[in-house]
């Protein structure tokens, strides 16, 4: 009995940091890619994926997307235009294009203008680590994960199905809106959490001893998990929507001067209600994702 034809025969991931690599991983693990090409910067640092059997080549241009018929852009989405046209001049016109990037707004059209005859359809998995690179990448990383598709009016509805049928194959719930609500979104429940414990982390830092966090806690550990997460990368998705957090955080700074009032105050029941109606919340919020 001969083995079921892949999905996408020949794929070519763009980035081959954590999501990249994951990516990769997770379409040869199901079978859902004939071969695999990471399109890097620099092959040699690359090439040792190619022997742990993530992707089946790298390369340091776009040439590698002459046949493919799946791209997916796993860089810094301020690389998304340029290697976008660059696709639109190599790739096949009905090479279905995706992304993995965390914001979106305004430059969904900008990127549809550059992909020209490509079939692009803007994405993100709400998956990630603290830890980045492709020596860290988990085949089972979107498995579960809420990914938001993006469509324009003028995303091609053949384009759409297949970037939606592509994350659900890899494990992924997911939901279309657009580009602004997206944003909205994404600001309030993935950047301004990260923004927070970025602070945390640095408020942290200040004073005490260098041994002091040995003894720390899994509370340490939860609350300042995601501040080990990759500078680069977030400065560049904060810069992207500042008044959105910088309202976001301007109203942690508001829960902040309440709780440390209400701790000076010494009385007990304001402060657990307090305490209460957070964690009310948080238990609230966690049964939505599961």
């Amino acid at each position: 009995m001969s083995a079921a034809r892949p999905r996408f025969a020949r794929v070519v991931v763009a980035g081959l940091g954590l999501l990249g690599g994951s990516l990769a991983l997770a379409l040869k693990r199901r079978g859902l890619a004939g071969t695999v090409t990471a399109w890097v910067r620099d092959p040699a640092a690359a090439r040792p994926a190619v022997r742990a059997g993530l992707v089946d080549a790298v390369s340091r241009g776009p040439e590698c997307a002459r046949n493919a018929d799946l791209a997916v852009l796993c860089t810094p989405y301020t690389c998304f235009e340029p290697q976008l046209r660059e696709l639109a001049r190599i790739a096949p016109p009905g090479c279905l294009v995706t992304d993995v990037g965390s914001v979106k707004g305004p430059l969904g059209a900008r990127w549809h203008r550059a992909a020209g005859p490509l079939k692009f359809v803007a994405s993100h998995p709400m998956a990630g680590g603290e830890r980045s690179g492709w020596r860290n990448a988990s085949a089972s990383l979107f498995e579960g994960a809420a990914c938001i598709l993006t469509p324009l009016p003028r995303t091609d509805p053949g384009a759409l199905r297949g970037v939606r049928e592509l994350w659900r194959a890899l494990g992924a719930e997911v939901s279309l809106t657009t580009p602004a609500e997206h944003d909205r979104l994404v600001a309030r429940v993935s950047h301004l959490p990260h923004a927070a414990a970025f602070a945390l982390a640095r408020s942290l830092a200040r004073g005490g001893r260098p041994g002091d966090f040995a003894w720390a806690g899994r509370g340490f550990l939860d609350t300042t998990r995601v501040a080990a997460s990759s500078p680069d990368l977030w400065a560049g998705i904060f810069r992207h929507h500042p008044d959105r957090l910088d309202r976001g955080l301007a109203a942690l700074e508001r829960e902040v001067h309440t709780l440390r009032r209400l701790i000076r105050a010494g009385a007990v029941a304001p402060l657990r209600a307090y305490l209460a109606r957070a964690a009310r919340f948080r238990l609230s919020a966690g049964r939505g994702r599961g």
